[in-house]
């Protein structure tokens, strides 16, 4: 009896091991699809503020927005308040990366010598990061 047992557990065991294999190999392609950000935008995508005016006249609010994601993703906000945000002219310009209701607010200090980029970054879900631009001119 004991060896019958023992034979049997072995099989079980052998049978269980083979089934999460096949359930681990996903039938030998990839089972999921990776959710992750494609692209983004930013908007506006082009602004103009006063320097000399009073906030918030010297301001300007920006929001990223996820513009793509693979087919059967489904993300829960689009609105992306976690983007970290800088600009090419910092003499000029100063962006919010405060996670409150000021991040991507930018406000003007001077008056920049044309259109300054603003770009926002946030991190597309599989350790890589996805970035767009707007443009700001400080008048």
């Amino acid at each position: 009896m004991h060896l019958h047992f023992s034979v049997y557990r072995k099989a079980s065991q052998l049978t269980g091991m083979a089934v999460l294999g096949l359930t681990l190999a996903g039938c030998g392609g990839k089972s999921t699809t990776m959710c992750k950000i494609n692209s983004i935008n930013v908007f506006p995508a082009t602004a103009t503020a006063n320097h000399t005016a009073a906030p918030p006249g010297n301001m300007q609010h920006f929001d990223a927005f996820i513009a793509s994601e693979p087919a059967g993703c489904v993300f829960t906000q689009s609105n992306l308040a976690t983007a970290t945000w800088s600009v090419s002219d910092t003499t000029n310009i100063s962006i919010s990366n405060v996670h409150d209701a000021t991040n991507g607010t930018a406000t003007c200090h001077g008056t920049t010598v044309g259109a300054v980029t603003v770009t926002a970054t946030v991190p597309a879900g599989d350790g890589s990061n996805v970035s767009n631009t707007a443009s700001l001119t400080c008048n």
